[in-house]
């Protein structure tokens, strides 16, 4: 395997790139920081891939490191070089790492999507949009790959500049809830029995909307990253499905030796007003009850971490952070840890997939419960997106409002939820849900031009 890359001090649209290199057919995958971030990647004809599903054997965290492993040293990268060149991406989705002895069997599987997908790509383009240029490269099987990337110069400075403008789509039925308010009452219910028996301080409760659309997957993608723009989103096009994440949130995020998180746990809508937006704003800031909750997640996080990380190391900074988000405001904090050397990046997720934030506390008890009250598998939703690269830089996200489209059959769904506690009020925490899935519906709507959302009380 060779590896080779070129600097352009250009800048294309990466939407335009996607769409020109991803064809119907193609398998890709774009990590789009929808302009909050400095990077976005877009990566596509695998040279190396694995598909997993819960049960065949292999752990995921271990197929991730002989990936990585695959790669070739590359001694002469610019200091300057972004975060990821070359190496692995992909996805694990929340059953991806389940355990049968703790947990018991997963939901019988609905979908042809896949519970881990990673490849090692031919070929990426990386933008960076501080800098204003491109980093180009080719990874191949063959002795010179030099051909290969001027091919790839050549045909990205061809291309226009201009942006593309998304086809729209059609509604084929509307989006309903798997249950209605009355069912999410009774299941919260369960959860706070739960807490008063002692079982668990908090567990992460969610249902799942769907409907039937018709259109491209990937041009309602490029509606979402409008509507609801997150700085970890990315969009994934498989042969039979695509993954359609605008998520806010940071899994796990590693430069070197040193290891973050920055789990989020309080929600309140932003306002129609800028004086209501402030109220909402600094009614999260002032709530105990979301403090609470944050710091219990803190505490597993940091536990997690203690598990990897170096002793004495891991550290709580920026708790009780408040941040905008085009529909919500969020709460936050970061924790940090140095991981001992020789540490791979599946070792690390190991230890700490899937994230505190969508499980609850403890971990392994409130997933449990989680098992018992949801009816279906969670999917990619609260599984992670993201990228390895051998030069020690990783980073994956938590995929939360995140869409899944089955392509043959134009279904379209996700999952919404929230953190219980013991304190919870159940409409609250509904109208919560209904906050969290604002955006996407906000982009189904956009996109086909039809009121999109049944009235779940109907559902």
């Amino acid at each position: 395997m060779r590896v080779a890359w070129r600097r352009v001090e250009e800048k294309r649209e990466g939407t335009s790139l996607f769409a020109h290199f991803i064809g119907g057919s193609q398998i890709g995958i774009y990590l789009d920081s929808c302009e909050k971030g400095r990077y976005d990647v877009i990566a596509w004809e695998p040279v190396r891939s694995r598909k997993l599903n819960h049960g065949e054997g292999d752990s995921p965290f271990s197929v991730l490191d002989e990936l990585v492993s695959q790669i070739p040293t590359v001694e002469d990268t610019p200091v300057d070089a972004p975060p990821f060149l070359f190496g692995v991406l992909g996805y694990f989705s929340y059953e991806a790492a389940w355990d049968e002895e703790w947990i018991g069997l997963p939901k019988e599987r609905l979908d042809p999507v896949h519970d881990v997908y990673f490849m090692i790509p031919g070929k990426v383009i990386v933008l960076d949009h501080e800098a204003e240029e491109m980093w180009l490269v080719v990874t191949t099987l063959e002795e010179d790959p030099d051909p290969s990337l001027d091919s790839l110069v050549a045909e990205v400075l061809h291309l226009s500049q201009k942006k593309l403008h998304p086809q729209g789509g059609e509604l084929v039925s509307p989006l309903t809830a798997e249950i209605d308010v009355t069912t999410y009452r009774e299941r919260l219910g369960r959860v706070q029995e739960y807490i008063a028996r002692g079982d668990i301080y908090q567990a992460n409760l969610s249902y799942q909307v769907e409907g039937r659309v018709a259109g491209d997957s990937w041009d309602l993608y490029c509606v979402l990253r409008k509507t609801n723009p997150g700085a970890y989103a990315a969009y994934i096009r498989m042969p039979t499905y695509a993954i359609l994440s605008s998520s806010p949130e940071q899994f796990i995020r590693r430069q070197g030796d040193m290891i973050k998180t920055r789990p989020i746990k309080g929600t309140r809508p932003r306002g129609a007003t800028e004086e209501e937006d402030e109220q909402y704003r600094d009614e999260l800031a002032g709530s105990e009850k979301d403090q609470a909750e944050l710091v219990m997640i803190v505490d597993l996080e940091r536990n997690d971490f203690g598990r990897v990380c170096a002793m004495g190391s891991v550290e709580v900074t920026d708790l009780f952070a408040i941040d905008p988000h085009p529909t919500v405001w969020h709460q936050s904090a970061q924790v940090t840890g140095r991981l001992p050397e020789g540490t791979s990046m599946g070792e690390v997720l190991r230890m700490a997939f899937p994230g505190g934030s969508i499980t609850g506390a403890p971990k392994i008890r409130s997933m449990q419960v989680i098992h018992e009250l949801e009816n279906q598998r969670r999917g990619i939703y609260t599984g992670s997106i993201g990228y390895v690269d051998p030069r020690g830089s990783s980073e994956w996200n938590i995929a939360i409002r995140t869409m899944t489209w089955v392509g043959g059959e134009g279904r379209l769904s996700y999952r919404v939820g929230g953190g219980i506690v013991a304190d919870s009020d159940p409409d609250l925490e509904f109208a919560e849900t209904l906050a969290k899935g604002q955006g996407m519906v906000r982009a189904i709507e956009e996109w086909t031009a039809t009121p999109a959302m049944r009235r779940l009380s109907q559902s």
